[in-house]
């Protein structure tokens, strides 16, 4: 009870004396150790306890308002729904051309291509070489080429390119392969066939080209004419190849070729170059032809021609040779002339005489 009532005392006793004396009493033998051995468990949970009577409590933290989070909109590309037609090489210097190959003795190749004005002319379903030339490409693999119809004119141009109801027909020799839809097919093993927005494209991987060549040759084909109702319909044709990655699909470089699909590819082409011969020949009239002034109507009736001279003695030598040709004029309708008929005189009658 002593030490318990001493130990108590001892907590709110600030004299160090008291405290000496205590321990003394308490019969400690180690003071520094035994003392703190006993007034642990004692003293600390009481200290804790004033303490935490004493010291004011912590203010709590006010939490603010987080901020209302902000919607996040991701901006996508936005693709230009009008197709481009105008040629563009890019970094690699893409081109394309049409190869002519050699025709056999006697027979005209089934296609015609004029580089002046890049039209190809072919007939349906014939295999026609595009050649495609390229630089700066380390990995050719990495890129493909891709095919896409379109028509040229503005008012066609957002209209997809589909085949007529004819040659669509699963019968039609055309359709052997499948992609009924598709007009331009690619004889190539590894072609691919997409259909995007209604519009139908094929895409063949790019390749090195052949060795001792400077181009790669792909061959194309059209499977519906230009005439037929219900597909082209005798709109003009363009056929838009494009440089591509395989992995993005990102454009690298862009050309064009107008393409006509018809039964007769040398007679169209012979028609269209000798139009247009015509009309370079020809300078294009206006509507309303100047109209030169009329010379002044002649007094006997006969049309009178003028000749301007520049120089004095021209004019005298024209004079002269126009006088000489009136005089050789008079004298040959002088002789040319019937003679003049006689005249008849009245004359009395004579009177018979008698005897």
């Amino acid at each position: 009870m002593t030490s318990s009532l001493d130990s108590s005392l001892l907590l709110f006793s600030p004299d160090d004396e008291v405290l000496e004396q205590v321990k003394v009493d308490i019969g400690f033998q180690n003071l520094s150790q035994d003392w703190d051995s006993y007034m642990d468990p004692v003293e600390h949970p009481l200290k804790e306890h004033q303490l935490s009577e004493l010291e004011p409590a912590p203010a709590e933290a006010k939490e603010e308002p987080a901020p209302p989070a902000q919607k996040q909109v991701s901006v996508q590309p936005v693709a230009n729904s009008v197709p481009v037609l105008d040629g563009w090489p890019g970094v690699h210097q893409f081109q394309v051309t049409v190869r002519r190959r050699p025709e056999q003795a006697g027979r005209q190749l089934p296609y015609v291509y004029s580089a002046d004005g890049a039209k190809l002319y072919t007939d349906m379903m014939v295999a026609v070489p595009f050649s495609f030339t390229y630089s700066g490409v380390a990995d050719p693999s990495a890129l493909r080429i891709r095919a896409l119809p379109i028509y040229r004119e503005s008012h066609h141009i957002q209209t997809p390119v589909r085949r007529c109801a004819i040659h669509r027909e699963p019968q039609d020799p055309s359709n052997d392969t499948g992609h009924m839809m598709h007009v331009v097919r690619a004889d190539h093993h590894h072609a691919s066939y997409h259909v995007e927005q209604e519009r139908c494209s094929v895409t063949v991987p790019l390749e090195a080209p052949e060795p001792g060549t400077d181009h790669y040759q792909v061959l194309f084909k059209f499977a519906c004419m230009n005439t037929c109702v219900g597909g082209i319909n005798r709109r003009r044709l363009m056929l838009v190849l494009t440089l591509e990655e395989r992995a993005s699909g990102r454009t690298l470089g862009r050309q064009a070729v107008e393409v006509k699909v018809c039964r007769c590819p040398h007679r169209d082409w012979r028609a269209d170059e000798k139009r247009k011969g015509s009309e370079q020949a020809q300078p294009k009239a206006s509507k309303r032809p100047r109209r030169e002034p009329s010379p002044p109507p002649p007094s006997n009736g006969q049309q009178q021609l003028y000749v301007v001279a520049d120089d004095p003695a021209m004019y005298r030598y024209l004079v002269e040779a126009r006088e000489s040709l009136l005089r050789y004029r008079r004298s040959v309708l002088a002789e040319q002339a019937p003679p003049a008929p006689l005249s008849r005189q009245d004359t009395a009658p004579v009177k018979p005489e008698y005897r």
